[in-house]
Parts: structure tokens; C-alpha cells; sequence
């Protein structure tokens, strides 16, 4: 019985060396855990969904992993891989550090880096989730299939 649910994050990048180049960076994923022993044994998702990230992918296919063992570790480290409009691989990499004395914003918002495909850094990104529009769908999307 695998456990899914959906997830959409927006915010912004900027290029190594122009921080104040904020450049739009959004991403919606689904997470499936293809069976909850599996999930129980390793607390990871499997993530696949669509990525924009102005002047790099528009609309790209993404996978990777998401942790959710967030009890033990106290993150949520996210982890995807992307290919951008320039035909190259590229990677998203970033991480919750959830904390109850700041509950609301270490559950919304990632700090990231975006690297390439020689595992370079080639930016960093700030993503949020914004709880006012999306949080009853993303409630809703959880299911254990």
C-alpha cells in the first residue's frame, strides 16, 4: 500500500556570484512511497514532478527524493534532478531544519542550492510553501493508496 501526497513550493534563485539577481523558481512534486514497509524501513519518498526556474527549465520533468524522518533527524532534506532548457542535467538540493521554537517557517520554507551537472554549485534558492493557498489541497493529496 504506497503512501503519496502532492506538493507545490515557489520562491526564487539567484546565479553563484549575483545574489541579487532573484530569478522566479517554483516546483510541484507528488511523493510515493511504493509501499509502506518500505517507507516504515527508510522514511523516504520517491519525488517526480515539474520544475520552472527562470532562464534555466521551464516546465522540466524532476525526480529524486524527499526524507520525511523528521522525528529522528529533525529535516526534511529534498533532493531532485532536472534537466534545464539548455538540454543539461541539473540538480536541486535543499533542506528543511524543522524546529519547534520556529515551527511555521522551518516547515515552509527551503533554503536550496541548484547545481550541475558536475555536481557544481551554480546557485542558490529560497522556496516557500504558502499555507493560505495551498495547504488544504496539500492535506487533501495525502492518501495511502
Amino acid at each position: 500500500m504506497p503512501l503519496t501526497f502532492r506538493e507545490t513550493m515557489a520562491g526564487a534563485w539567484s546565479p553563484v556570484g549575483a545574489p541579487t539577481d532573484q530569478r522566479r523558481l517554483s516546483f510541484t512534486v507528488r511523493a510515493l512511497s511504493r509501499s509502506l514497509p518500505r517507507f516504515a524501513a527508510r522514511r523516504v519518498v520517491d519525488l517526480d514532478g515539474t520544475i520552472d526556474a527562470e532562464g534555466l527549465a521551464s516546465g522540466s520533468r524532476l525526480y529524486g527524493t524527499l526524507g520525511l524522518d523528521v522525528a529522528r533527524t529533525g529535516t526534511l532534506p529534498y533532493d531532485f534532478r532536472f534537466r534545464g532548457d539548455d538540454g543539461r542535467r541539473y540538480r536541486f538540493v535543499g533542506q528543511k531544519d524543522v524546529s519547534l521554537a520556529r515551527l511555521h517557517e522551518s516547515m515552509t520554507v527551503l533554503p536550496a542550492e541548484v547545481r550541475d551537472d558536475a555536481d557544481g554549485k551554480i546557485g542558490d534558492a529560497t522556496v516557500r510553501f504558502d499555507v493560505a493557498r495551498d495547504l488544504v489541497a496539500f492535506l487533501r493529496s495525502w492518501k495511502i493508496v
